[in-house]
């Protein structure tokens, strides 16, 4: 089913982002599902600067949304490795084994990760959770493949900025290429989307309870010039 706007609402957490498309509308749906597996894997063939910007400014909006969607991911925890572990074929299955250990201890466990890279080249994890206070030895015996480290994340206002500002340098890492760049718990909050005229209804309706943060024009490749507005609910 095709559909075609020329405005887009999303909400994420107290962040309520607009679009506003000023030369061309989004047409969107019309593929296959099959047609559009297909140009996913042609288009990660092709590694330019320009697709990996793309790739990784698109991962860094995912996790920035889903962090202020999910407000209950309030520690910050960190995994590491004793051994030089570099390669992601090694070290992801070890990271899931770990995440479905602590699933099965703690039921309620959520978490968004990233991976990051060492000076030396070995991989480790730093994870948004909503852990609840447990000691750190228990965690590191679940983990049991190196220390780790984990703090409450406070004073923060807008979290999802902060760890995509803290983790950007490292999603450019070619051992990233054609790689998930982050993971996540099936079970968190989505951001909310409106379009077209819902979108429209949603900013005359709610204007009054938000606060105009930044607001620019782009050029788009695909949509031409795009206006873009950040607000904040005001409580």
């Amino acid at each position: 089913m095709l559909e075609v706007f020329d405005k887009k609402v999303i909400i994420s957490g107290k962040n309520v982002e607009y679009y506003q498309y000023l030369n061309l509308p989004v047409i969107r749906g019309g593929r296959s599902k099959r047609k559009r597996r297909i140009e996913i894997r042609e288009r990660k063939k092709e590694y330019s600067k320009e697709k990996i910007a793309y790739s990784v400014n698109r991962a860094r909006t995912g996790i920035r949304r889903l962090v202020n969607s999910n407000s209950q991911l309030c520690k910050f925890l960190t995994l590491t490795f004793k051994e030089n572990l570099t390669d992601l074929e090694k070290t992801n299955p070890l990271f899931n084994i770990f995440i479905q250990k602590m699933k099965s201890r703690f039921p309620e466990f959520q978490y968004l990760a990233i991976v990051e890279f060492q000076k030396r080249g070995a991989v480790h994890y730093h994870l948004l959770c909503n852990l609840r206070y447990v000691e750190s030895k228990l965690i590191e015996k679940k983990w049991k493949h190196g220390f780790i480290k984990i703090k409450r994340i406070s004073n923060i206002k807008n979290v999802g900025s902060y760890v995509c500002k803290y983790l950007q340098k490292e999603m450019f890492d070619k051992r990233m290429f054609g790689k998930k760049k982050y993971f996540r718990s099936q079970n968190l909050e989505k951001p909310v989307e409106f379009i077209g005229n819902n979108a429209s209804f949603f900013m005359e309706n709610g204007k009054d309870k938000m606060t105009l943060i930044r607001e620019k024009e782009f050029e788009n490749e695909h949509r031409g010039k795009v206006l873009y507005r950040l607000y904040n609910y005001k409580n």
